[in-house]
């Protein structure tokens, strides 16, 4: 059996073992997200109607805001959200280095907030999938026109395996190409590809393109630690062959059961109250059409048919009749206020489901409905409690999707010759990414008001005891908030500069010193010098009187 038979068995058994997480996402994505209603029917025209089963778009729309609201927080386009940093802290203290890690962070950002990588269009299809659905894929590599790209892949495309860690190392996935786009991609295609290419341009093709690690059979000395390869399913002809230094997709999972490989989002939590807020929604325009166009209550006898309900029908009937046999209403007696009470209890809960209490800033009217006014500061401190509780959500996104994203996007950009050289201390150590980005500051932020606390405790004191305030090392308070705030060092001075200074300031205050010593010296010559004169004109004014 050759590698492509090999390649087709693994996947048809990984796709064949996920049956049941198909079903559940097409059921989620046709109530909430129907343009990815793809996972179980794949031959669904172009354009066609897929909001049939939506009644009500709170989980429509709730999707959108908590991708936004998590691209925000951890990816954000206007601040900065990572840093690098070395392992060992002793290197980390040289200052080249610090300024080297500084050079390559703002490169790589810049990188992320290019729009020619399209990142950030990437990043927000892959939060919309992983609050949904769970889990996530993004793949990036490197074109040599265009630099480094990224681009969110459809879950319902992508089979993925794990290691023995637990982390994902082998994605499986599936695309459709014309023949025409096919040629002109690889270089080694089947005749009935290149046959139709001439004939039949635009015919499409599945194709199949596998990453996984090189096992120690397959690896040679020269050979990458991923092997790539693109292979048509129809004939199971290899097309392209190829390897990567780094895996390149990025799978993170919201939540993961640890039997599992795929994850469980938002969308998957709160499935029971989307369906049932539609199914609500459904019933509910069925009540309110009774209450606006009732049915009505007709007499067998007496009327001539068909009744007309239309404006300015005109309806036949024998002269006669008494009230009681007349066209009258039927009326349901229908509740709708209990009905949008009940609707808004299950939207709130699907908001919150999707953490848009804790992603969005709080709202300044009450239940009900007084107005509430805070201060900047206390907005800022509700924000930051409310952050702290999306910390063991973030912190599995940091090591499944933020880190081995920009190590991935770090390494191609050293081996493109992106960045400038290294310092020698950097050669042999290793470097990890650091966060920035709210939920990261906001768990570290009470360090910080630990210390202010502390100070302002002191203030009283120093009033009476000057000497306090020397106990702190005020420098010391300084580094650390910048390490807390992610501040960049080059905002520090270095001990060489602050001697340099001191120097200056020791050197100005000896001249000043100086040239104080060198004008009183210059006053008190000139006072000798009056006194002299003085004494001159009292022995000549004594002279001239003795004389007369």
């Amino acid at each position: 059996m050759n590698i492509a038979h090999e390649l087709t068995a693994e996947y048809e058994a990984l796709k064949g073992d996920r049956g049941n997480w198909e079903t559940m996402w097409q059921d989620i994505a046709e109530l909430m997200i129907p343009r990815r209603a793809d996972f179980t029917n794949r031959n669904r025209a172009s354009g066609e109607q897929r909001r049939s089963r939506i009644y009500e778009s709170t989980a429509v729309r709730a999707v959108v805001r908590a991708a936004s609201g998590l691209h925000n927080t951890l990816t954000s386009n206007t601040v900065p959200w990572f840093g690098l940093e070395t392992e060992d802290p002793q290197i980390m203290r040289d200052r080249d280095t610090k300024l080297w890690l500084e050079e390559a962070t703002r490169i790589t950002s810049n990188v992320f907030n290019s729009p020619r990588s399209n990142f950030h269009s990437a990043i927000h299809e892959y939060y919309i999938d992983l609050v949904t659905f769970g889990t996530g894929v993004l793949f990036v590599y490197y074109d040599e026109n265009e630099g480094a790209q990224f681009r969110s892949y459809f879950l319902g495309d992508c089979c993925l395996a794990e290691d023995k860690h637990g982390k994902i190392d082998a994605v499986y996935r599936t695309y459709f190409d014309t023949a025409r786009s096919i040629v002109s991609t690889f270089d080694s295609v089947s005749d009935g590809i290149r046959k139709a290419a001439e004939k039949e341009p635009f015919r499409v093709f599945e194709i199949m393109h596998v990453v996984k690690p090189r096992n120690s059979k397959g690896r040679t000395k020269n050979s990458k630690p991923y092997a790539s390869y693109y292979i048509e399913k129809e004939s199971n002809h290899l097309l392209k062959k190829g390897g990567f230094d780094e895996f390149p997709f990025v799978c993170s999972r919201w939540h993961k059961n640890s039997q599992e490989v795929y994850g469980r989002g938002c969308g998957t939590e709160s499935l029971p109250d989307v369906r049932m807020i539609n199914e609500m929604e459904r019933v509910g325009l069925i009540a309110l059409q009774k209450m606006v166009d009732p049915p009505l209550l007709v007499p067998d006898d007496g009327f001539l048919s068909p009744v007309r309900t239309t404006p300015g029908g005109l309806n036949y009937f024998r002269a006669g009749l008494g009230p009681q046999d007349r066209i009258t209403p039927l009326q349901t007696n229908g509740r709708i206020d209990l009905s949008e009470q009940k609707i808004g209890m299950v939207r709130q809960s699907i908001e919150r489901s999707f953490f848009l209490d804790l992603l969005e800033l709080p709202a300044n009217i009450a239940p009900d409905g007084d107005i509430l006014r805070f201060s900047a500061t206390e907005i800022a401190a509700r924000q930051r409690d409310r952050l702290q509780i999306l910390g063991p959500i973030v912190a599995r996104q940091e090591s499944e999707l933020l880190g081995p994203l920009v190590i991935r996007t770090l390494s191609m950009l050293i081996r493109n010759g992106q960045l400038p050289p290294a310092p020698s201390e950097l050669i042999n150590s290793d470097v990890k990414v650091v966060y920035s980005n709210p939920v990261a500051v906001s768990q570290r932020s009470g360090e910080l008001a630990s210390i202010n606390q502390l100070v302002q405790f002191m203030v009283p004191f120093a009033q009476i005891d000057p000497q306090i305030l020397q106990g702190f090392a005020f420098n010391r308070i300084g580094e650390l908030a910048a390490e807390i705030l992610k501040v960049s060092p080059s905002v520090f001075k270095t001990p060489m500069e602050r001697e340099q200074e001191a120097q200056q300031q020791e050197a100005e205050q000896q001249r000043a010193m100086e040239m104080q010593q060198a004008m009183a010296i210059a006053q008190q010559q000139n006072l000798i010098a009056e006194s002299r004169r003085n004494d001159s004109q009292a022995f000549l004014n004594e002279a001239k009187a003795s004389q007369v």
